[in-house]
């Protein structure tokens, strides 16, 4: 399947990716990978938005980034300079940030060939978000490959959107704890 055959496809209005010219239809999210996608998208879009910064976009966006490659990340980020690619029905080329939540059904897509084609097609950033294992790896990348960014203190912090951390205890609380609302992280962040 090429990109243009996915992108009038009625099945791609469905969250779903073209890997390699292979349709791959995402399964249900569960509670977890739902709370943790909001949470990422919301505390992002605050941090975009009061930085104005660009745009930040949801599971349905989706990012051409060659005829046989369309994804639609869980989460993405097009800085002011690249908001020229996003067109009437998909993004042409890459985001500068991208987040995936792996499930059950998307590890082998998320860790591997979507890891290798974000760099490959010029991600700046690639967030990979494990609610299985509880952990977050924030790649960046390097001459076309990503490498892992080492993290501090459980603290999760952006090179690519500077000043854009989140606790790992945030994305995932543990046992019996809340996970801090929008304006707490706000506040952590120094926006408000």
């Amino acid at each position: 399947m090429s990109a243009e055959d996915y992108i009038l496809s009625p099945d791609s209005a469905h969250k779903s990716d073209l890997i390699e010219g292979v349709f791959v239809m995402a399964s249900p999210a569960s509670f977890d990978h739902a709370s943790v996608q909001q949470f990422m998208l919301t505390t992002l879009s605050n941090f975009v938005s009061a930085r104005k910064a660009g745009v930040v976009l949801g599971e349905n966006a989706a990012c051409r980034l060659s005829d046989d490659n369309v994804y639609q990340p869980d989460v993405s980020f097009l800085s002011n300079e690249r908001i020229g690619l996003a067109g009437a029905v998909y993004v042409n080329g890459a985001p500068d940030l991208t987040v995936e939540i792996i499930s059950p059904s998307s590890r082998q897509y998320d860790a591997f060939e979507k890891r290798i084609n974000y760099a490959r097609f010029g991600v700046r950033e690639y967030w990979l978000v494990d609610p299985i294992e509880r952990r977050v790896t924030v790649y960046t990348l390097a001459a076309d490959q990503f490498i892992p960014l080492r993290q501090t203190d459980d603290v999760l912090r952006s090179q690519v959107l500077p000043g854009y951390w989140l606790r790992l205890a945030w994305v995932f609380p543990p046992a019996g704890e809340a996970r801090p609302g929008e304006l707490d992280v706000a506040r952590a962040q120094g926006l408000i």
